[in-house]
């Protein structure tokens, strides 16, 4: 009877801080999801204020922001620099993470920190920087700029999840083949990238949605090129319409669609979370 009380205690002590931990973290969340519920609620509106609607709900201002030319083009800029940056990114650091990986030589954590250092520079100071350089180059203020910035920007993102998912991988697998005589590129296509699918997609959808977020960058040397950012900024100077809740909206399901299959692809590719944010 005396044993059974303190297990009782326990019990009901880990029920109880159970109960407080769920409780604040559904504060929290709702917290945090309260601002993009109101925008939602302003997308909504049939006015032409941009204020919760008390009356009717109307899908207006999505039909103006996709029907808008002006959108179109720099929703057309931003999806084009995406891709390219994307791209590029995965072009060059692809052969960084499996260097990084497989490869241990002198400097090589001097490579990894130049690599790595994008997500721990300020972003004012990567625009800055690339602004000077791209401004010698006699390139600045075009989509080439922004590409080539963008490039930079997000290429950590391929360094760090292609990497884990390259060190999933079985290196006797590769020794083997090209103990049969594989080449480096058969090992590469037939072995490394079907195996590390995954986290490659996983690494181009962050890289992609990274891209097309982006403002710092493109402010900086993008000059008179439109990206989605630059033109809401742009609205913002004159007037606050409802068309900026509308695509506020719409931008967030893209962004929460694209990093939950991410997150997907990461653990189907054996990525752990805290192995990236680590």
């Amino acid at each position: 009877m005396t044993q059974s009380r303190p297990h009782q205690r326990r019990r009901v002590l880990h029920i109880a801080a159970d109960s407080t931990l769920a409780f604040v973290g559904i504060v929290t969340l709702a917290f945090i999801l309260m601002p993009v519920v109101v925008v939602f609620a302003v997308s909504l509106t049939a006015g032409e204020s941009f204020a919760i609607p008390t009356g009717a709900l109307s899908l207006r201002w999505y039909g103006e922001l996709f029907g808008d030319a002006h959108w179109r083009h720099a929703f057309f800029n931003s999806v084009a620099i995406g891709l390219l940056s994307t791209l590029g990114a995965l072009v060059l650091g692809l052969p960084a993470a499996y260097a990084a990986t497989r490869y241990s030589y002198r400097g090589k954590f001097v490579v990894e920190g130049l690599a790595l250092s994008p997500l721990l520079l300020p972003t004012v100071a990567i625009a800055a920087g690339q602004y000077l350089l791209l401004a010698k180059l006699s390139i600045s203020g075009t989509m080439l700029a922004i590409v080539l910035t963008h490039i930079v920007y997000v290429m950590p993102f391929v360094f760090i999840i292609c990497g884990l998912g390259i060190a999933a991988i079985d290196p006797q697998l590769e020794a083997a083949a090209f103990s049969l005589g594989a080449s480096r590129w058969t090992i590469f296509r037939r072995i490394l990238l079907p195996n590390m699918l995954p986290s490659v997609i996983a690494a181009a959808l962050l890289c992609f949605v990274s891209s097309f977020d982006e403002l710092v960058l493109a402010l900086f040397v993008g000059g008179g090129v439109k990206t989605v950012p630059l033109t809401i900024l742009g609205e913002l100077k004159y007037q606050l319409k409802p068309t900026i809740a509308a695509l506020s909206v719409s931008l967030s399901l893209f962004t929460v669609t694209a990093a939950s299959l991410a997150i997907l692809l990461m653990r189907r590719g054996k990525v752990k979370l805290g192995a990236v944010v680590s």
